[in-house]
């Protein structure tokens, strides 16, 4: 600048355009030329209608040049390391508005952040604190803060994209919270408040985990079966099938937390592996920051008992609570789709027993408790590929499960959202292959859904092997969900429906309890107590052709041995069961003469039924 001898001389003679260029000469010459950010200063002129305003972009920084009220500039203020506002971004109904960000951090890592308009509504410090905490580097001072606001808020763009709260799939697109892949008819990126703990990382190669930690998985059925379950998150919108997931039960050190291990190791590092210690509310949010993957969740006896059971239908049936805004109304309900893959010492029903609650069937198949005993006396392990025990084989894994992860998931989606238009086609072959290769003769309509989320891992971990993530060979995932499909079948008891299961187990406790106190015996009937008053009576007790039969009293039916069922369903199943006996025109009750009652209808209930055939 010769004969210049400062930026209000520079400007005097040569414009503000020539204090930018005097910036851009000072840069070092290896550093890449950003482009210039146009800003819209209509805003801040009306504000402050005697001096113009003005941000541009340099490789050094954002700056801020200003002219005094003669005209004369002065010299700009640095506001922060380079920041680009790249695109416009708003949801599909034209709200939401935001800015796509984009910087690098002091190390020259990219970063890009969806950032929501109304948290500039404030003093900012909430934008502020993220970028910060991402790397960005931002002047001190009241004014700088201002002026980084502005800048933020009056940065033009003509690009466009359509922002979404959730990850997963928007059309032919899948989205990360900081990438998107495939195709989608607009630009899609993921829009937050920040602060979010993303777990999406990468660390050694793709042939490091093959080697280190997919290959221990063979021949290890849980191992395999949970790896398969977190490449079958993305299946279930492909699928067509509502969320679920699986619960590997078992007591410590039996290699549940081995399995998490691997699996998390598909997208991210060890602490992917999240905490059931959270409130339903809380779940919430990270159930939609896992939407159409799989969210992976540890020790199921730190939720708490009492609400364990509505936290995993709440998680599996992809719907929030409603909430009420500010102003009263209501708030949009929060949605996802994920699959579950759960460990712990307990399974559910056990767990909501524990907090006096009882399981309902749909809660129970919603999430399968899976013994994570695999019967080979090595506890989940059935092989130890060459390791001394069970105990070196898990540290194993989870050594190389926190040196190499996160390689197999991108690669994953790419193959997804490459696939589309054949994949649905190809899932519902490979559902109905493991159908009709696994659902047993009887099997109730729970089963059945049950058994499509076995089947959907199975075919998930055949899609991985083929795209040449896994490095197993073929059938090595669908005869790991087969194994535990069969697992989970013993452990539940059978394949009917567990309603049915569950009333006769409560009809034979309550007869088991109250069999002899609660009923009047009539004439001919045998009752050591008979000459006892009947407290709190039930109904009667009676001998037909030398059987025992229980008279059961309509009410009682109802509010005690029904408790918590539908009593007309529960008469049905009952039935069904030949725990009750229908009168000649097919209805549950029968008409009976007892004495100080009269004819009443009651339940007549066989007593060689209610008691497994023993009298």
């Amino acid at each position: 600048m010769t004969g210049l001898t400062d930026f209000n001389d520079l400007a005097k003679e040569r414009g503000a355009e020539a204090i930018r260029q005097a910036i851009g000469d000072a840069l070092p010459a290896d550093e890449p030329d950003r482009p210039e950010v146009p800003v819209d200063t209509e805003a801040d002129s009306a504000e402050r209608p005697q001096a113009v305003s003005d941000f541009y972009v340099t490789t050094s920084g954002v700056y801020h040049a200003e002219r005094d009220k003669e005209g004369l500039a002065k010299e700009p203020s640095w506001i922060c390391s380079p920041l680009f506002v790249t695109a416009k971004v708003r949801s599909g109904r034209g709200e939401n508005w935001g800015r796509l960000l984009e910087w690098n951090d002091p190390d020259g890592n990219r970063h890009s952040w969806a950032m929501p308009m109304e948290m500039l509504a404030g003093d900012g410090s909430a934008v502020r604190e993220e970028l910060m905490r991402r790397g960005l580097e931002i002047a001190p001072g009241l004014r700088a803060r201002s002026l980084f606001a502005t800048y933020l808020l009056s940065a033009r763009t003509d690009e466009r994209a359509t922002c979404t709260e959730r990850t997963g799939w928007h059309g032919g697109a899948y989205v990360l919270p900081d990438a998107t892949i495939g195709t989608a008819t607009d630009r899609v990126v993921f829009q937050h408040e920040g602060g979010m703990e993303l777990y999406h990382a990468e660390a050694g190669t793709l042939d490091d985990w093959q080697r280190a930690v997919a290959a221990l998985c063979m021949g290890n059925s849980r191992l395999a079966f949970a790896v398969s379950t977190t490449f079958a998150g993305p299946l279930l919108w492909l699928a067509g099938l509502d969320g679920g997931g699986f619960n590997l039960v078992g007591g410590t050190s039996c290699g549940k937390s081995t399995a998490l291990a691997a699996a998390a190791s598909v997208y991210g590092p060890p602490l992917a592996v999240r905490s059931w210690r959270a409130t339903g509310n809380g779940l919430e949010g990270v159930a939609q920051a896992h939407n159409d993957a799989t969210l992976i969740l540890d020790e199921l006896g730190q939720v708490d008992a009492r609400e364990a059971g509505e936290v995993a239908y709440l998680l599996a049936n992809g719907s929030g609570k409603q909430r009420a805004g500010r102003g009263g109304n209501a708030r949009r309900i929060a949605r996802w789709r994920v699959l579950l893959l759960s460990a712990g010492e307990v399974g559910l029903s056990q767990h909501m027993a524990d907090g006096s609650k009882r399981a309902r069937a749909g809660q129970e198949v919603r999430l399968c408790d899976i013994p994570a005993d695999a019967g080979a006396g090595l506890g989940a392990f059935e092989t130890l590929h060459g390791h001394r025990d069970g105990a070196a084989l898990s540290s194993a894994i989870k050594r190389a499960a926190a040196e190499a992860f996160g390689t197999a998931w991108r690669p994953w989606l790419h193959y997804l959202a490459g696939n589309l238009r054949d994949l649905p086609s190809t899932i519902r072959d490979g559902l109905a292959q493991f159908r009709s290769a696994c659902l047993l003769p009887g099997s109730g309509g729970q089963v059945a859904r049950a058994l499509d989320r076995f089947a959907l891992v199975g075919v998930a971990g055949e899609l991985a092997t083929r795209a040449g993530l896994t490095g197993w060979p073929q059938d090595t995932a669908s005869t790991a969900a087969e194994v535990c499909f069969l697992a989970w079948l013993g452990r539940r008891g059978g394949p009917g429906n567990a309603e049915t299961a569950a009333l006769v187990a409560q009809v034979r406790a309550f007869f088991e309890a109250h069999g002899e106190s609660r009923f009047t015996a009539l004439d001919g009937f045998e009752n050591p107590a008979s000459d006892r008053a009947t407290i709190n009576r039930a109904g009667f007790a009676r001998y037909r052709s030398g059987a025992r039969e229980y008279l059961v009293l309509g009410e009682t039916f109802r509010r005690d041995i029904c408790a918590g069922f539908d009593p007309k369903a529960a008469a049905r199943l009952l039935a069904g069961a030949g725990m009750v006996l229908p009168d000649a025109e097919g209805k549950s009750t029968q008409r009976v003469r007892l004495p100080g009652l009269g004819s009443v209808r009651v339940y007549v209930m066989p007593a060689d039924r209610i008691h497994g055939g023993e009298e």
